[in-house]
């Protein structure tokens, strides 16, 4: 619900019949990027990594850039960066234990897409399978469901915040022969928390037939350089799908993610003569832009790169829950996450870190632009300002 706050500040971009001077609407713009840059110093609660620099590719804003239909496929337009995605899609199908050569993929809008792509996928290949996800599951699981039409099945989560296997299978022995489409977290979104793929998939089996999606939005790029590394994405064969949010750990300047699957899975096939490709995709017209961005990304950091920053960041996490804790907020971070939970401080203190909140409880993501210095404000500031009344739920239970 929009505040009165907001409303001023939407009045200030309001377009009426007579169009804006460029001198004006630039200085709007102006000061619009100067309050982003202050806002960044204290953005501490969402797992979107400020720490990025592409200015120099600042001439890509004058390209449209329009990876229409499928990353393998040309288009009559000839106006994308296809190339680029195919090489994303690869390095991110090794980095989830896959075959290059047998996964599907392309770079979606955000993570809610990617899963999307990633349940429509196990629902085809299940037509009879209800979908099971944790009480702990992005809220994109319940709205996809929803716009697949398919029932869902939400199961409680154990003691670490995953997806209980006990539980799971207790439902799923009420749909023996049907299978069972399970959305697995790699990174729960309050708690950070890794699901047990191997017990989900032995639990499952109770319905029959397994298809998992990992919803990996924040954990795709730090759990490949933990001890789950070896273990986790495609190892495991009932694992159809997996989506990585790229906007968050790696940073980027446009929301995007990669949707990877299994390509037996995936029918590709001309939606319209007019463009000329094959489209397995749901987005059809796709952000090139943030392609050839992720492309250099990955290839300028590279494996060794990318584990630098998930280690880095393993260790703020540790570091953060350190301090929470000699603050006396009550940190609990879970097992190879860059999430740390805390008692939640007073409103102004939310509101100036831009904290997660649920209940009595906060969290903080150590991504690549949060430092020290940052989380030592945050522990001053929450310890001095306490939240009035409040209750960890910790104690409460």
């Amino acid at each position: 619900m929009l505040t009165a706050m907001d409303n001023i500040a939407a009045d200030r971009y309001d377009i009426s019949s007579s169009s804006w001077s460029e001198l004006d609407a630039g200085a709007l713009l102006d000061a619009f990027i100067a309050e982003k840059r202050a806002d960044r110093l204290h953005v501490l609660g969402f797992p979107g990594n400020l720490d990025f620099r592409f200015s120099r590719f600042a001439e890509l804003l004058n390209l449209l850039v329009n990876n229409v239909g499928d990353p393998h496929s040309p288009d009559k337009s000839a106006m994308n960066s296809k190339a680029m995605e195919r090489a994303v899609i690869a390095f991110m199908a090794e980095l989830a234990n896959g075959d290059p050569a047998a996964t599907y993929g392309y770079v979606t809008s955000g993570g809610s897409e990617a899963n999307q792509f990633g349940l429509h996928q196990g629902c085809v290949q299940l037509p009879q399978a209800r979908v099971y996800c944790s009480a702990a599951a992005h809220y994109s699981i319940r709205k996809n469901a929803r716009l697949m039409r398919r029932e869902l099945v939400v199961v409680g989560c154990d003691a670490q915040g995953r997806l209980d296997p006990s539980e799971l299978a207790r439902a799923c022995r009420a749909d023996a022969g049907r299978g069972a489409v399970v959305a697995a977290t790699i990174g729960a979104t309050m708690t950070g928390a890794v699901d047990d793929v191997d017990a989900l998939v032995a639990a499952a089996a109770a319905a029959g037939r397994v298809y998992v999606h990992l919803d990996a939005a924040l954990g795709g790029l730090v759990t490949p350089f933990t001890a789950a590394g070896p273990r986790w994405g495609f190892a495991r064969p009932e694992v159809g799908s997996v989506a990585v949010s790229m906007h968050k750990f790696l940073g980027m300047p446009v929301p995007c993610a990669v949707a990877l699957c299994r390509s037996d899975f995936v029918e590709s096939r001309v939606e319209g003569e007019y463009v000329g490709a094959t489209d397995a995709t749901l987005g059809c017209s796709r952000n090139g832009l943030a392609c050839a961005l992720l492309w250099y990304s990955l290839a300028t950091q590279g494996w060794s790169g990318l584990a630098a920053n998930a280690q880095r960041g393993l260790d703020l996490a540790e570091y953060a829950a350190k301090r929470l804790a000699d603050a006396g907020l009550q940190p609990v971070a879970a097992a190879d996450s860059v999430v740390v939970v805390f008692d939640r401080p007073a409103e102004w203190v939310c509101r100036k870190y831009h904290l997660a909140t649920e209940g009595d409880r906060a969290h903080i993501v150590t991504v690549g632009h949060v430092t020290e210095e940052m989380i030592d404000q945050l522990c001053r500031a929450a310890a001095a300002h306490p939240r009035p009344g409040g209750t960890s739920l910790r104690e409460s239970r």
